[in-house]
């Protein structure tokens, strides 16, 4: 099982700082899905880039570190 490290986890509240954060976890995917995420993660950077919500932001946060979580146990079981 891929742990994380919910000490950083917790530090993360600004939208750069989890886009930092994801790109280093997608060097942990093969090749392939490497590359498909880290699209993705851009793509998703880029629309939410000028949310000020700090409610909404905190909810994006949450939800994309519980996929990061869930795409790398996915991959470490396929490894």
């Amino acid at each position: 099982m891929v742990q994380t490290c919910h000490v950083f986890r917790n530090s993360i509240t600004t939208g750069r700082q989890l886009y930092k954060y994801l790109l280093r976890e997608c060097k942990k995917l093969p090749p392939g899905a490497s590359a498909y995420y880290r699209h993705s993660i851009k793509q998703s950077y880029k629309q939410h880039a000028d949310e000020t919500s700090e409610e909404r932001i905190k909810e994006i946060i949450d939800r994309a570190l519980e996929d990061t979580k869930w795409v790398l146990q996915k991959y470490a079981k396929q490894s």
